[in-house]
């Protein structure tokens, strides 16, 4: 199999989401059109994420090479601002990183550059991400930065390899290949297979040569669920491979996850990154345990 890895993700997010929500129709209502070519498939994964905002916890489990562990728990929402999409993440835990703060502007606009900052409370200074840093890892895990951001479908050629089945639900596979530097520098990542679920284009599956000689990244979706009219997993794991031996891997699991919230606009402007009186600090999902969280 061509090494490859996920196109459009994540859980994250969020980034720091790691979630790769979008609207589909639930059982019993209208299904979404059959797509007929593979460039179909990817703009139902690009636009699957419109029109909704979210809020979740995630646990991340990071495993490196020699079998050492490190653990991450954070929170994070997502809102649209008309067809862009605005990400904001805070680390809980462990003490050395709480309150460190991410926060991404996901552009579909053309001619616009997503971007990308970091607040560090050591610090209380707010970062520009710069682009060709999208590609290191998401709090250190096997995930890059890049990856929470929306992959859009004209940066990608693509080939339909057939269907099958994953976990249970029908899915489309294709091999897909950025067609521009600029989203391999983004990413880390070049040619890859992405396998996504039929009815509601959730990506679920995919393998990715990494830019790096040798190197693949394996992405994987578990128990797949539907959450306010909206189809998501609540596991994650992505694992680096180098000369097809596992050398990292991390685990996202998802907790409290909720969609069509109507957050506050004003909790998604950069300047509030950083602000210990923000009421989006202390915000949690309807019906979530606060005991739960730091």
């Amino acid at each position: 199999m061509n090494g490859n890895k996920k196109l459009f993700a994540s859980i994250l997010a969020t980034a720091m989401l790691i979630a790769s929500p979008g609207f589909a129709a639930e059982k019993g209502a209208t299904p979404l059109p059959e797509a007929k070519t593979c460039h179909d498939v990817l703009l139902g994964i690009q636009n699957r994420y419109n029109g909704y905002d979210s809020w979740r916890m995630i646990k991340m489990t990071i495993t490196d090479e020699n079998e050492n562990v490190k653990t991450r728990t954070i929170t994070a929402t997502h809102y649209n601002k008309g067809i862009n999409r605005v990400l904001r993440s805070r680390v809980l835990e462990p003490q050395e990183l709480k309150d460190s703060e991410a926060y991404a502007l996901d552009y579909f606009v053309e001619g616009k550059s997503d971007k990308v900052w970091r607040y560090l409370p050591d610090s209380k200074k707010v970062l520009d991400v710069q682009s060709k840093d999208l590609s290191s890892r998401l709090y250190g895990s096997d995930m890059n930065i890049g990856e929470m951001l929306i992959r859009l479908a004209r940066d990608y050629d693509c080939k339909t390899l057939g269907e099958g089945v994953y976990q249970g639900l029908s899915v489309y596979k294709l091999y897909v290949s950025p067609n521009n530097e600029e989203e391999i520098i983004r990413l880390g990542l070049r040619d890859g297979e992405v396998w996504v679920e039929k009815a509601t284009f959730l990506p679920v599956y995919s393998v990715f040569n990494a830019d790096a000689p040798n190197e693949q990244r394996v992405f994987e979706t578990y128990n797949q669920r539907w959450v306010d009219g909206v189809f998501v997993p609540d596991l994650y794991k992505i694992a680096t491979l180098k000369d097809g031996r596992t050398v990292s891997h991390s685990v996202f699991q998802v907790y409290g996850e909720r969609y069509n919230l109507g957050l506050p606009e004003s909790w998604y402007d950069v300047k509030d990154l950083g602000n210990l009186k923000s009421s989006w600090r202390v915000y949690r999902s309807p019906g979530f345990p606060l005991k739960t969280l730091p």
